[in-house]
């Protein structure tokens, strides 16, 4: 004996309904996963910005590693702005990277506090989600590009305070081993 399956109304409503849901959830998972990418991204060009500002405009030949790291600490509790202010004040930063670290930072405000209420079409269309998320991939790129080039500040400015290569690779390598260890979470 077959039995037959009769597939009433709602449950096409509802099939058809499940059908229209799945791409827009495709996509907001492609969107979020972009967003907390991107947030990461910038999170780690604050913490390099920070470094880079107390090392060159408050730290204090032998200070020690007790005192740099309080200044880092009260340096890390300003907002993104009030560093990158801090940085202009104290003239580290060359005109070029004032102009791409204010951009950015605006693009990460918009991101944070308006992206959402902005970009709804991203979740609806194909086309939204790509203009959304070549913007978000955009600022991602450009904070490692900043990452990098801060780095290049900090590494020349130790380098021209009597900082070997050798002590500033070897120390590189430790402090990657120690972020790449189990961090408990």
């Amino acid at each position: 004996m077959r039995s037959s399956k009769i597939l009433t109304q709602p449950m096409l409503d509802c099939i058809k309904e499940l059908g229209e849901q799945l791409p827009q959830a495709d996509r907001l998972t492609v969107v979020t996963q972009r967003v907390g990418f991107a947030i990461w991204q910038i999170q780690e060009l604050e913490n390099v910005a920070v470094t880079y500002f107390v090392l060159a405009a408050q730290a204090t030949k032998g200070m020690g590693l007790a005192a740099g790291t309080a200044l880092e600490d009260k340096a890390k509790k300003k907002t993104f702005g009030a560093t990158i202010h801090r940085m202009v004040e104290a003239g580290l930063l060359t005109l070029a990277l004032e102009e791409r670290f204010r951009k950015l930072l605006s693009e990460r405000n918009w991101l944070v506090h308006r992206s959402r209420a902005t970009s709804r079409s991203a979740i609806h269309r194909q086309s939204g989600m790509k203009r959304l998320v070549a913007r978000i991939d955009a600022m991602s790129d450009e904070a490692l590009e900043l990452i990098r080039d801060v780095g290049e500040l900090a590494e020349s400015y130790v380098k021209m305070h009597g900082v070997s290569e050798q002590y500033i690779t070897e120390t590189a390598e430790r402090l990657l081993a120690q972020w790449h260890a189990e961090d408990g979470i």
